[in-house]
């Protein structure tokens, strides 16, 4: 398989170097957000101050026969208040995105490669990018529990092939390996959460130390995992304005997580911090589940501004739990509580999917809804079946002044052997911006961003409300003026 990638990926680069002419597009920004509960903490309102400088670079290089896109941005970001990066504030942070995709193209068919990075920081809601509308609140709350305070790193590689059999006939087919990395809480942060989960309604003392809580072990830490996805895709055209598709897929989804809270480790199995010996860690496990997905399709054009794309299917997934909670190991549970467990750890389930898609596209304003079921892994490591509903509103007031409205609803549920799903979460959110492009170089944003959450451990809600401004360079480009039409 590597060996196969190398050679996909020294073709396409090659045949790209043939390319006309490279084109870059730097831009640099820097933002500013209020949020009177960041954390959406129901019974501790977290205020936060963020400020964040953003420097990016998007390339390209397109001819009759290939192309190549890419994207590169880092930011500096300093928050003063509790954003899950300790309590105290004022800690320096950074985010860092590479995106490259490489394409070729032959008479009846195309191939490419997909390469996506990207690390960020605790405060991922933050790193959003206010001036870009494709990704304004595209990561809150959804997947990610904000009061983590580790780093990311997400690895996504994607080979792609696409071949039209027929005029009104196309397959394509894509193979993608994901790879999800956190990092561990620093010493001081982890004896913070064990003081707070020992002394609920406790203001955390200032220069805690190991002391202060004894020793100690870490529990409910996210979890890195690997997938591994194959998808098939057939597309015929029925008419100038419709069309239907079918979707097959296939995921193996693997996670590095703890143990069943029931399971005794022996002392001397468990791993000690690497700061400090007296924090210690359970050795981790490995949980697994595949997935095999079937949809079908429809898209159609109601008018000439108007379309509307409907896809119905069913899944099945088994998951495999019994290394989570094994024969041999000891456990704090009766006989007849350990052999449910045992018969619990192996199970599939089964289930329908659907998404509902509505645009309509009057040229200075456009609308977008989306509603959908569908099985996908969590960053926060955990297979779920999850339900979501988007709506987009996008408006431009005048030449240089747009409008927009975002709002989401977000439920998961985690799919696995047992009844634990500390992550479920009834989430909302909206937010309406106003963007500014007063020169030809010059963009400024603005937007109030309201969200709303319900966690399964907690019986009340948290909302926040936040205001972002930002402002950004861009130095001239024609390619960029001649996207928005001037």
């Amino acid at each position: 398989m590597i060996r196969i990638l190398s050679g996909l990926v020294l073709s396409l680069i090659v045949g790209s170097a043939q390319a006309d002419v490279w084109v870059w597009d730097p831009s640099a920004s820097i933002d500013q957000r209020f949020d009177d509960n960041f954390t959406i903490d129901p019974d501790n309102a977290t205020s936060v101050s963020a400020t964040r400088l953003v420097g990016s670079l998007g390339i390209s290089r397109e001819s009759q026969v290939a192309a190549i896109t890419g994207f590169l941005r880092a930011d500096a970001l300093l928050t003063l208040g509790d954003d899950g990066s300790g309590g105290a504030g004022g800690e320096l942070n950074s985010n860092q995105i590479v995106f490259f995709d490489i394409s070729r193209q032959r008479a009846r068919s195309s191939y490419g490669i997909n390469l996506n990075f990207k690390r960020d920081t605790p405060s991922r809601d933050i790193s959003a990018d206010l001036t870009d509308p494709s990704v304004t609140a595209a990561d809150t709350g959804a997947r990610v529990t904000q009061t983590e305070n580790v780093a990311r790193s997400r690895i996504i590689l994607a080979p792609n092939f696409r071949y039209n059999l027929s005029r009104r006939a196309t397959i394509e087919t894509q193979l993608s390996l994901t790879a999800v990395r956190h990092e561990l809480p620093s010493v001081t942060d982890a004896i913070r959460t064990q003081f707070q989960l020992g002394n609920p309604g406790v203001p955390v003392p200032d220069n805690l130390t190991i002391d202060d809580v004894g020793v100690f072990t870490v529990s409910d830490e996210l979890d890195d995992f690997d997938e591994f996805a194959l998808s098939l895709n057939y597309n015929f055209k029925l008419s100038p304005i419709s069309s239907y598709s079918l979707f097959l897929s296939h995921s193996r989804f693997s996670t590095e997580t703890e143990a069943d809270a029931a399971v005794i480790f022996p002392f001397e199995d468990k791993i000690p911090d690497a700061g400090e010996r007296q924090i210690l860690r359970d050795p981790k496990r490995t949980a697994t589940s595949n997935t095999t997905t079937f949809r079908a399709g429809y898209d159609t054009a109601l008018t000439q501004t108007l379309s509307l794309g409907v896809q119905l299917g069913v899944f099945q997934t088994s998951f495999d739990d019994s290394d989570l909670f094994r024969a041999t190991d000891e456990s704090s549970l009766s006989p007849d509580d350990r052999q449910a467990r045992l018969d619990n750890a192996e199970g599939s389930e089964q289930g329908f999917l659907g998404a509902v898609t509505v645009s309509k596209d009057r040229g200075i304003s456009r609308y977008t809804g989306r509603l959908g079921f569908d099985v996908l892994p969590s960053n926060v490591g955990s297979q779920v079946e999850s339900f979501e509903a988007t709506a987009d509103y996008f408006r431009e007031i005048g030449p240089l002044l747009d409008f927009s409205f975002r709002a989401r609803a977000f439920e998961p549920d985690a799919i696995n052997g047992t009844s634990d799903d500390e992550f479920a979460r009834r989430f909302i959110s909206f937010e309406p911006k106003l963007t500014w492009r007063f020169t030809r170089t010059w963009t400024a944003a603005a937007s109030y961003r309201y969200r709303r959450q319900k966690n399964q451990t907690n019986p009340r809600s948290g909302d926040s409300n936040a205001l972002l401004f930002s402002i950004k360079y861009s130095p001239p480009l024609e390619i960029r003026d001649l996207k928005r039409g001037g």
